[in-house]
C-alpha cells in the first residue's frame, strides 16, 4: 500500500499510471518467466519418524538451486484414510514428480498416479510390495547383500558358518541372492525357514550350535515385538555375533547394523529427480542401492562376543553404541 504521507506520492495520478503500472506489469511478467521453468515435486511421508524426516531434509537441501520447487509435503500419519484427501489434492495440483517416503506412501502413489514419475525410498524389504512400473524408481533402504557380507567378513575374519532365519514368502528373494554371494565371499549360509513367529525361537535354538554368526534380515515373520528380545538374548548367551540392517536392533544387543545414511538417501533421490525432470519421458531407472552407508556397532556386545573393534573405529560414518 502506498503511504500518502510519503513525499514520493506527490506525483500526479497520470504520472503514476504512465510509469508505475507498466513497471508492475513488467515485473509480474519477469516473475512468471523465472518460475515457469521450475519443475514441481510433491512429497508424501507415511508418517513422522526421524529416519523419514532425515531423508526429506536431504532431498529438500539437494533440490535448492536446481530449478525444482517442493510444492507440498504431506503426512499420511500412518493412516490410509488420510491418503484419500491427499490424493485428491495432488490430482488437482498435478506435480511433475512425487517423492514417496515409506511403504504406505509408496503403495498409495503407485496405485493412484500411474502417469506421474515416482521415486520411493525408506521402504523396508521393498521386494514384497511390487513397487514396479514404467514411472517408478526406488532407492533400497537396505544395504546390498554384497556390501553387508563384505563388512561382516572384515569384522569377523575367519567366521564361516552364517545362520539366517526367514519366511520364504517374504524374504525368499533376498536369500536366493545371498546364497550366491555367500559362496563367493567364503561363507557357508545355513538357512532355516519358518512360516510363523511361533517357530522362530525353536528354530534358532535348533541351529545355534551349528553357526558362528547370525544374520538378521528385515523379515516381518521373524522380527516381531515378541521375538526380537528373545533372539538377542539367545545370541548373547551363546556369544554369537549378529549382523542386521537396523540401528534399533543393535540397541537391543545385535553386534552391528549396516544401514543407509538417511540424509544422503534424500540427496540421492534428488539427483534421480533431476534426471527424470530434465528428461521427460524417461522410464523407470529401477531400484538403486543406497550410495552411502553407516555402521552402528554395539561396543558392549563386541566385548561380550570377543570382537576387536579397533580396525573399525576409523571407518567413515560409524556410530558406536552405547
Amino acid at each position: 500500500m502506498i503511504n500518502k504521507n510519503n513525499k514520493f506520492y506527490k506525483l500526479s495520478k497520470g504520472v503514476v499510471t504512465y510509469y508505475i503500472l507498466p513497471l508492475l506489469l513488467l515485473t509480474s511478467f519477469y516473475i512468471s518467466i523465472v518460475t515457469a521453468g521450475e519443475k514441481t515435486v510433491t512429497i508424501i511421508q507415511s508418517q513422522q519418524i526421524a529416519a523419514y524426516n532425515e531423508a526429506v531434509k536431504g532431498f529438500k537441501e539437494a533440490c535448492r538451486g536446481k530449478n525444482i520447487a517442493i510444492k507440498e509435503i504431506y503426512d499420511l500419519k500412518g493412516d490410509i484414510e488420510e491418503g484419500k484427501k491427499i490424493v485428491q489434492d495432488i490430482k488437482a495440483n498435478k506435480p511433475n514428480l512425487i517423492l514417496a517416503v515409506g511403504v504406505l506412501a509408496a503403495t498409495l502413489v503407485k496405485e493412484q498416479f500411474p502417469e506421474i514419475p515416482i521415486i520411493f525410498c525408506m521402504v523396508v524389504n521393498h521386494y514384497r510390495f511390487n513397487l514396479q512400473g514404467n514411472n517408478i524408481t526406488g532407492i533400497s533402504v537396505e544395504a546390498s547383500v554384497e556390501d553387508q557380507f563384505i563388512i561382516l567378513r572384515n569384522l569377523l575374519g575367519a567366521y564361516k558358518n552364517l545362520g539366517v532365519i526367514y519366511d520364504i514368502t517374504k524374504t525368499g528373494k533376498i536369500i536366493s541372492e545371498a546364497e550366491t554371494i555367500a559362496k563367493t565371499l567364503g561363507f557357508n549360509l545355513i538357512k532355516s525357514e519358518v512360516t510363523s513367529e511361533k517357530e522362530v525361537i525353536p528354530v534358532l535354538e535348533n541351529i545355534i550350535k551349528k553357526i558362528e554368526a547370525l544374520w538378521i534380515i528385515p523379515d516381518s515373520t521373524v522380527i516381531t515385538k515378541n521375538t526380537l528380545e528373545a533372539i538377542s538374548k539367545i545370541a548373547l548367551d551363546h556369544h554369537l555375533p549378529t549382523l542386521c540392517t537396523s540401528e534399533a536392533i543393535v540397541k537391543t544387543g545385535a553386534l552391528i547394523s549396516i544401514s543407509p545414511d538417511y540424509t544422503y538417501t534424500g540427496l540421492q533421490a534428488a539427483q534421480i529427480a533431476q534426471i527424470l525432470l530434465n528428461n521427460p519421458g524417461t522410464p523407470s531407472m529401477g531400484i538403486k542401492n543406497p550410495e552411502k552407508l553407516r555402521l552402528t556397532l554395539n561396543t558392549q556386545t563386541a566385548e561380550s562376543v570377543g570382537i576387536n573393534l579397533t580396525a573399525f573405529q576409523s571407518y567413515p560414518n560409524i556410530i558406536l553404541y552405547p
